[in-house]
């Protein structure tokens, strides 16, 4: 009851917020502007992050024991404060990164949530980190929290991966560790800002994006509720298991770093290699491209909640894991490279109703015009008009209408706002 009653309340205090906020960030300038990679159209308000902040703290003021939440209200009204300044006035990365180790080390030194050990994923015993533990902790939740940033390109990616991801860990710990009721809230606020960020939906008018804000905070509570369920005595998963919620976020941010710094190129600048990128330049739509990565999303978590509930080794759930995290890109410029393949295919197509029928035609008449030709008969005397309307064939390629045309889409286009994008 308690789980059902945060969740209702962060969703409609977020959705209210949403509505009752859209003056104030037009008139303020927060707002996201169409031009160069961000294709979109009209100035979209970029409140998403404040309404699901508000929401989230509503929820935790009213249904929740707040004493102990301290180190999660606390890091992530920072990095909420941080993204809307950085929505409005696009500060500096280093300057970003810096805000962000802040609210981290709040919530490690401050709470005592950091990584003290990362499971057993090579078969040969729990690994502690020791004093290692902080520096790890640092480098592990910046990387979540800017890979949920990168991943914010297309409407409803960034907010739907991290419902999934929640909502499947939360599953895997039987709704029964103290931490559910914070993934119960963020999930509430979560839907709420869906209800004016998901494509499939008639928002059109009301369209909300969240802004680095929104995809910061999302990030942070990932990884607050990762390590609260994956810590300490009372655990209920190990942090191998954990990985597997946050596994598609995860390869799109190292894809990217990787082949930015092979490049030469700053790993946390803009770029286009984000796996949504990859899939709009093969030629599905931004609802095509959602569906597909959202598959992957609800696959991986999938696992992860079998691999807990099977109680599997963590060896066993971090080969694959692994294994994953370095092929998604393949996987996915694999199936760019098909689907392309597809629509040169496509393009090939001619229409072979009018080539045949014009054939029999030809085939028919040859004789009798020839007979008649040698009979000193012309075209004229036999009664036939040359065929001067007849063109050449021509396949059916992107001059034409293609088999497979896809209608442009009028939503929000990737703008990759991530991690100083």
């Amino acid at each position: 009851m308690e789980l059902s009653l945060s969740t209702a309340l962060a969703f409609a205090v977020t959705a209210v917020l949403t509505l009752t906020l859209r003056p104030l960030a037009l008139r303020l300038g927060i707002t996201d502007k169409p031009g160069g990679r961000k294709q979109h159209i009209g100035e979209i308000p970029l409140i998403g992050g404040i309404a699901m902040f508000i929401g989230i703290l509503v929820a935790a003021m009213t249904t929740v024991q707040t004493t102990g939440l301290w180190t999660l209200l606390v890091p992530a009204a920072l990095l909420v404060t941080v993204g809307v300044i950085d929505d409005r006035y696009n500060i500096r990365v280093s300057a970003r990164l810096a805000a962000q180790t802040c609210a981290v080390l709040v919530m490690m030194i401050g709470g005592g949530l950091y990584l003290r050990d990362i499971g057993d994923p090579f078969g040969t015993g729990r690994l502690g980190l020791g004093i290692l533990a902080i520096p790890v902790s640092v480098l592990v939740t910046l990387s979540v929290i800017n890979a949920f940033n990168f991943i914010d390109g297309i409407d409803g990616l960034a907010a739907s991966m991290a419902l999934i991801g929640l909502t499947a860990a939360g599953l895997a710990t039987g709704l029964s560790a103290p931490a559910v009721s914070v993934a119960a809230m963020a999930c509430g606020a979560t839907l709420g800002f869906l209800l004016f960020n998901f494509p499939a939906f008639r928002n059109r008018r009301l369209r909300t994006f969240m802004g680095d804000a929104g995809s910061t905070l999302l990030g942070f509570v990932v990884v607050w509720f990762a390590l609260s369920i994956s810590q300490g005595e009372g655990r209920s998963m190990s942090p191998v298991a954990a990985l597997w919620f946050a596994l598609m976020p995860l390869s799109d941010f190292f894809s990217c770093v990787v082949r930015r710094v092979a490049r030469g190129k700053m790993p946390l600048h803009a770029g286009r290699e984000h796996f949504h990128y990859v899939l709009m330049r093969a030629g599905l739509s931004v609802r095509q491209v959602l569906a597909v990565l959202l598959a992957f999303s609800v696959l991986y978590s999938a696992v992860g909640l079998i691999g807990v509930r099977q109680k599997l080794p963590d060896w066993a759930l971090f080969a694959p894991w692994f294994t994953l995290l370095a092929l998604q890109s393949f996987i996915i410029r694999g199936l760019a490279v098909r689907l392309r393949h597809r629509r040169w295919r496509a393009s090939q197509i001619v229409v072979e109703l009018p080539a045949s029928g014009a054939a029999t035609h030809s085939y028919a008449t040859q004789p009798r015009l020839a007979a008649r030709q040698r009979n000193g008969q012309g075209l004229s005397g036999a009664g036939i008009q040359p065929q001067h309307d007849e063109a050449p064939l021509q396949p059916l390629g992107d001059s034409a209408r293609p088999i497979e045309a896809h209608a442009p889409e009028r939503g929000r286009m990737p703008a990759c706002r991530g991690g100083g994008e």
